[in-house]
């Protein structure tokens, strides 16, 4: 179960020097005074491997800083499937939408492994920024540099046909695409199209005396061309099936990478929204103080 009232221990010498939180993105670029207050007002929570630390749609008031361990960031999908948006390791934290507006957790996250997390109430962060509002500045510079790193992952993911061909294909299931590919070309009817009339025309000559008799080797109702296009068409149906089963493959890959790129975009663009929200509330608050 997870323990919300171990006393947060202090820092050792070697992270005093550089900060309790430094190891943190989000706070890294405060004083050491200023991470110390901070984490005067968080509580530490020890969370077991697999076990759910917050679902979608609770109601949200803090947020999560990892300390250790892994965490894992999920959303449920219209079958029920759970979506992995993003894996955080120590330094990672999650969270801070709700902790800007109060709203309900927007993604469900549950622990890789053992961990150890911060937490931080809102009201706590709100208290903390009032007395240091210059702090808030650089709270929010790195949530900018978090939005563009992730636009950024998204801008470079490979085309998931591209990674899907460079990775579990087989000898057989690349002849079966090459073949697949020439049946379905021009050139492929064209030379069948040269075969077969030629066959039946020397034939047909053939057997009514236009063209040595010799030459009818395989006289109407031409048996071993039958013979020869049923082999055919049963291997190239094979290898025509093959390649479909990877191409839909293929496409189910996409289609779950889209969604899942979705979702994160959504998520992110209501983010954005909530956060410059708040970030207005905040500077009329203290403009007006």
């Amino acid at each position: 179960m997870s323990t919300f009232d171990q006393p947060v221990q202090p820092p050792t010498a070697a992270t005093a020097a550089r900060g309790p939180l430094s190891h943190i993105p989000l706070f890294a670029g405060l004083a050491e005074d200023e991470q110390m207050a901070l984490l005067s007002v968080m509580h530490r929570q020890h969370v077991e491997s697999n076990q759910t630390i917050l679902w979608r749609g609770d109601e949200g008031d803090s947020l999560y800083l990892v300390d250790s361990g892994r965490v894992i960031v999920t959303v449920a999908n219209e079958r029920g499937e759970h979506v992995t948006l993003d894996t955080l390791g120590p330094g990672g934290f999650f969270g801070e939408i709700s902790l800007l507006d109060g709203g309900p957790r927007t993604a469900s996250v549950r622990a890789a492994e053992p961990s150890e997390v911060y937490v931080l109430e809102r009201d706590d962060f709100h208290a903390f920024l009032r007395q240091r509002p210059d702090v808030a500045i650089e709270i929010l510079t790195v949530m900018g540099q978090r939005q563009r790193s992730s636009t950024e992952a998204l801008r470079a993911m490979k085309n998931p046909n591209v990674a899907f061909a460079a990775s579990r294909v087989t000898i057989w299931q690349r002849v079966s695409d090459v073949i697949a590919f020439v049946a379905a070309s021009q050139w492929f009817t064209l030379f069948h199209l040269t075969w077969f009339g030629t066959w039946i025309a020397v034939n047909v000559g053939a057997s009514v005396g236009l063209l040595p008799a010799s030459f009818a080797y395989d006289p109407f109702p031409f048996g071993l061309l039958t013979m020869i296009v049923s082999l055919e068409a049963i291997f190239l149906s094979i290898f025509v099936m093959v390649s479909q089963n990877r191409q839909s493959e293929k496409d189910r890959l996409r289609i779950d990478l889209d969604y899942q790129i979705n979702v994160k975009a959504q998520s992110d663009v209501t983010m954005i929204r909530q956060k410059l929200d708040e970030i207005e509330a905040m500077l009329q608050t203290l403009r007006q103080s």
